[in-house]
């Protein structure tokens, strides 16, 4: 009681008021605050506090991943079923209609193998672009409550990302052998370990950029579905791009698809058991990092936004 004593009686319900009707009274006195002394509610840490405010809350970032990684069909009876059904699913349905109507099949060795490891992997990258989406506005209970390094949000969504995707990416590579059943694994599989950490490490650049776009622009959610459904059919997931050999320009522009060469990384390395050359690592080394890079400089950009955005 002491401690309120100090502070002064409470101020009555009549004492806003009337301070209310000051501060609306044209003719009251105006002061003028010198900005000097007056400080940013939200700023914007300089870039190597903000790293060091991130690795601060590394364990946060850890727990909160492995808090909610594979619930994403928790209110399925089967709930976690579906993070392999639903893939294979998928893998029914594009193997008939690429496969069977069109054809596309033709000149592809192991085509199902093919097929499996081009859509269960495709959906991996794919995923990690749309969880960017809307995940400022997602989160805005937790980005108003508490004051924290915003990137903490994504790194946690993409470590969650990399833990729900173990479980597709074993099941692609164990049907992808049984579709050529009698030709055994190669060494040269183990190889897919690095090429997965690699292909989450674009994502989450990936995340970043689309994170902080949405944020500022909500309406590019609107066509975000479409952008990531335009890459998942130009990235060679149910065609080999020697379709395409009669139009160079397209081949070309094709071939260097990041998700194309993830892709064509991780078919050669798992059921044509051959290792990717050192410019195949190299170029996915530089997309990885690179968009990493880029995109944690464009997403901490606006750092002291996204309170308000949210």
């Amino acid at each position: 009681m002491s401690r309120h004593r100090k502070r002064g009686k409470p101020q009555t319900v009549d004492y806003f008021q009337k301070l209310n009707r000051q501060i609306d009274d044209p003719e009251a006195p105006v002061r003028i605050v010198a900005p000097d002394g007056l400080s940013t509610l939200n700023p914007r840490p300089s870039f190597p506090v903000y790293l060091k405010q991130l690795w601060d809350r590394r364990f946060f970032i850890g727990a909160e991943a492995k808090s909610k990684a594979l619930r994403s069909t928790r209110d399925y009876r089967l709930w976690r079923m579906w993070l392999v059904v639903n893939p294979i699913l998928d893998v029914a349905f594009y193997g008939f209609l690429f496969g069977v109507l069109f054809q596309t099949s033709r000149g592809i060795e192991n085509f199902l193998g093919y097929l499996i490891i081009g859509i269960m992997f495709m959906r991996m990258m794919s995923g990690l672009l749309s969880d960017g989406s809307g995940l400022i506005t997602k989160s805005k209970s937790m980005i108003r409550t508490f004051a924290f390094p915003r990137a903490s949000l994504v790194f946690s969504q993409t470590l969650r990302a990399l833990i729900d995707n173990l479980l597709p990416a074993i099941v692609a590579l164990i049907l992808a052998f049984l579709a050529q059943w009698g030709k055994f694994p190669h060494w040269t599989v183990l190889l897919v370990i690095p090429l997965y950490v690699l292909m989450h490490i674009f994502g989450c650049g990936l995340m970043l950029i689309a994170a902080r776009l949405t944020a500022e622009v909500p309406d590019i959610k609107a066509v975000m579905p479409l952008a990531t459904r335009a890459w998942f059919f130009l990235s060679g997931v149910m065609f080999s791009l020697d379709r395409f050999s009669h139009v160079p320009v397209i081949q070309e522009l094709m071939s260097h698809n990041p998700a194309y060469i993830f892709l064509t990384a991780v078919r050669d390395t798992s059921i044509y058991q051959s290792v990717p050359d050192l410019n195949t690592w190299l170029v996915l080394s530089a997309w990885s990092f690179g968009s990493l890079l880029i995109g944690f400089v464009y997403f901490w950009g606006a750092e002291a936004k996204y309170v308000r955005l949210a």
